[in-house]
Order: structure tokens, then C-alpha cells, then sequence
């Protein structure tokens, strides 16, 4: 049964494949050839400069659910220490992947951003999924609670080891359907380690940690999506799915998507 996120998982929502169809139907799904052996880069030797372009005024913002405008650093991206490996057999350059993985540290900020300001509006609206309310359900369930106990939600990121770009075999695309995310072609696995955490912080800045990753565990997902070269934030990875890739039944029934 596809499954849904039980881990307490910090900034994204990632689900499974254990709650809403067994792995015998997912096997039926796929029929494709193994992923192709990809290459991986060198690690960045410094960060890469901020989104061109300006960082557009209140109202550009407000049009995209937010009722502040961010500081540019938000829009800042680095691939410092991070490994880009691009599986796509060539279908997509490799000076795209990076491109693509850039995109997605760029997503990640403003993601960030918008739960530790409380812009759940900003998640429905700006454009950063193609299925906000699935993708970033948990997150706008954090926000959500957080301003009922009159407190806010930080995110504390995890360490980002590898970003692999990896084509979807079309044939998972009701698996996908099922849980109300968009299917697209290609998608982003992240490789990353602990520790990450949700922390609820009060109004005199007391701070309970609500969720945790511990030290050294290990955190994969799969974010399917696609790039957009958006004129407020620059470009970024519009994500269209989240998955639970340490979710064994993932890992079986999206294979070989959710391989490490």
C-alpha cells in the first residue's frame, strides 16, 4: 500500500510506497531498463552568485502568496561540497544537471524561507510545485500548528552529500497519480545526512525541537520535477513529487528511480 510520510521528517513532505497500493501492482508499473551509469562532478570550488535580476518589489511577492519579500540571500545558491552525478545517458548535458541542481538548492532556500516566516500562502501560490498540497503538505501542517500554539517553525537543514538527476519511467506515472502528485520525466534524488530537525520557537525565543534526524542517518528522497526559469526568484526546480526513497517499499517499487 502507498504510504504515506510517517517519519518526522523536517522541511519537505516524502512519502512512501507502503500506504495506497501493494509493491505487486507497483511491479507491474516497471518494465524499464536500469538507470544508466552517470558521472559526478567535482565539488564546486565556490559558491555561485545570486539569481540575476532584481529581487522585485511587495507586490511582485504578494502576487505569489508572501506578505514580505524575502532578503536576496535567500536567492543565493552554492554547490559547494556537493556532487552533482547526472544519469540521463546523455539525454541531458551535464552542464545542464548542474544547472538543474542549482535550481533545486535555489527551491530548497526559498522553501526554507517561507516556513520559518510562516508564508504558507507563499507555498500554495508561488509556483514552486505543480502539486503544492501534496508536496509540501507536511510543511504547511508545520506552519499551520506552529501559529496555533503561537510559536514559529525553524528548519535546520541536513548535509547534502550528492544530487543525482535521473530520468522516471513513464510507466510509474499512476503511481504517482495515486497520491495526487504530477509525473514528469525526470527527477532530482537527494543523498544527504543527518542531523536535521523541526524546531518550534516562541515569542521569547525558546526553542522545542519537534522532530529530529539524528547525527550520520542517512536521508533520501526523490523529488521528481522540472526546471523554470522564473523572472521573480531565477531559476528553480518546480517539484511535482516527494518520495521516501530510505521507505523500502519505495526503493522496490520505484526502482531504479529510488536507488542510492
Amino acid at each position: 500500500m502507498l504510504q504515506g510520510r510517517v517519519d518526522a521528517r523536517p522541511r519537505r513532505r516524502r512519502t512512501g510506497l507502503a500506504l495506497a497500493l501493494g509493491v505487486a501492482v507497483l511491479a507491474a508499473c516497471g518494465g524499464s531498463a536500469p538507470t544508466p551509469h552517470g558521472w559526478i562532478s567535482p565539488p564546486a570550488k565556490a559558491p555561485a552568485s545570486a539569481a540575476t535580476g532584481p529581487a522585485g518589489s511587495l507586490a511582485d511577492w504578494q502576487a505569489r502568496g508572501a506578505s514580505e519579500v524575502p532578503p536576496r540571500s535567500v536567492l543565493q545558491v552554492s554547490l559547494q561540497g556537493i556532487e552533482i552525478v547526472n544519469q540521463t545517458a546523455g539525454a541531458v548535458s551535464d552542464a545542464d544537471a548542474r544547472a538543474w541542481a542549482r535550481a533545486f538548492q535555489r527551491s530548497s532556500g526559498l522553501l526554507y524561507w517561507a516556513v520559518a516566516h510562516m508564508q504558507d500562502g507563499f507555498l500554495q501560490r508561488s509556483g514552486l510545485s505543480s502539486a503544492p498540497f501534496a508536496v509540501f503538505g507536511q510543511n504547511l501542517d508545520d506552519i499551520i500548528l506552529a501559529r496555533r500554539a503561537g510559536t514559529r517553525v525553524e528548519y535546520t537543514p541536513e548535509n547534502v552529500r550528492r544530487l543525482v538527476v535521473r530520468p522516471v519511467p513513464q510507466s510509474l506515472q499512476p503511481v504517482f497519480a495515486s497520491l495526487r502528485f504530477v509525473w514528469k520525466p525526470y527527477a532530482i534524488y537527494l543523498d544527504a545526512l543527518g542531523p536535521s530537525a523541526t524546531v518550534w520557537v516562541d515569542a521569547q525565543g525558546n526553542r522545542t525541537t519537534k522532530s529530529e534526524i539524528g547525527a550520520g542517518v542517512p536521508i533520501e528522497e526523490l523529488l521528481g520535477g522540472e526546471l523554470s526559469h522564473d523572472a521573480l526568484f531565477g531559476d528553480v526546480w518546480v517539484r511535482g513529487s516527494d518520495w521516501n526513497c530510505g521507505d523500502p517499499s519505495s526503493r522496490q517499487g520505484l526502482a531504479p528511480a529510488c536507488n542510492p
